[in-house]
């Protein structure tokens, strides 16, 4: 078995059929399709039921359990070389798998595929868009700031899972997926085919939502890790006790990663006063900088609050 698909299903009467029928309809026809209903109350059951298909291995819950419990249980059902990753209200284009089982077979060393994606369902989902950075060092860079993958296209080489233990941390809250990317950059490269393969359905709660506060502290909690992890322990305890000075980000050498620290470090000072500004005007940095990373900070330096850190 070369890839074992993971499908969480929670109250997606409306939209699961479209899901099952994209995977079903892949032109690598090599993989298991586990779809694990989280304790549904609506007529998810009796859709996924009303495929015949081999391939598809149903399982439920006993309750609502949530969603790092239910990836979790899939992992440990799977019997693929490869897992990947599925959502019930998006839709996998029909070359997805072939394409990304490409890239795995080729390259032993990448243990993460993801694929852009497109959005779907809403009158603004025309807009919408995401096509992350295409190789593992400009992948891994962008880990200090945000997920580095849309975590419904993701491809995952199992044995590293096995191997290392590894799995969607309870602790992470929805940053599951961002934690899971920051465990596995210690053991192998990471890939983004440029391709949209995954079409994102998007609702008016998803468009309208304000921002999560759980998932925002489990995101800073997930950057903290990281930054501890690459630049050490000592970054990291001044930035456990909020203590980001010009002086911490004077210290940040130039490697892979370093712009995106410093930009993420700008937004978490400390303090924002003259002094920090004309530093971040005299040392260049805001010529290094995106505009917009440039107006996110100076925004900083007038509110001075909400460190991403």
């Amino acid at each position: 078995m070369l890839i074992s698909v993971i499908l969480p299903a929670y109250n997606a009467e409306r939209t699961i059929a479209e899901a099952i029928e994209s995977i079903l309809s892949q032109t690598c026809p090599d993989f298991e399709l586990i779809i694990i209903n989280d304790g549904s109350c609506d007529r998810t059951e009796k859709v996924i039921l009303s495929y015949s298909d081999s391939r598809i291995r149903y399982y439920s819950n006993p309750g609502n359990q949530g969603l790092i419990y239910t990836l979790n249980r899939g992992i440990e059902l799977a019997n693929g070389k490869y897992l990947a990753r599925m959502d019930a209200d998006d839709i996998s284009l029909p070359a997805r798998f072939e394409k990304q089982l490409q890239i795995m077979e080729t390259c032993p060393e990448i243990v993460v595929c993801g694929t852009s994606i497109k959005g779907f369902g809403h009158p603004r989902a025309k807009k919408y868009k995401f096509c992350s950075k295409e190789n593992s060092r400009e992948l891994k860079a962008w880990l200090v700031k945000y997920p580095c993958f849309a975590h419904p296209t993701v491809m995952i080489r199992k044995s590293i899972l096995t191997k290392h233990k590894l799995s969607y941390d309870l602790n992470f809250l929805y940053a599951e997926d961002y934690k899971l990317w920051i465990d596995l950059s210690e053991y192998g490269d990471f890939y983004n085919i440029q391709d949209v393969l995954l079409m994102y359905r998007l609702s008016a709660t998803q468009v309208t939502q304000p921002g999560n506060k759980v998932q925002m502290e489990s995101s800073r909690k997930c950057r903290r890790v990281y930054v501890t992890r690459v630049w050490g322990e000592q970054l990291g305890k001044q930035i456990e006790q909020g203590y980001i000075t010009m002086e911490t980000i004077r210290e940040i050498r130039d490697h892979n990663g370093a712009r995106e620290l410093k930009e993420v470090l700008y937004m978490s000072l400390a303090k924002y006063g003259i002094r920090e500004l004309l530093y971040f005007f005299t040392s260049f940095d805001f010529f290094r900088f995106d505009m917009m990373v440039n107006m996110a900070i100076l925004k900083r330096f007038i509110k001075g609050k909400n460190p991403v850190i």
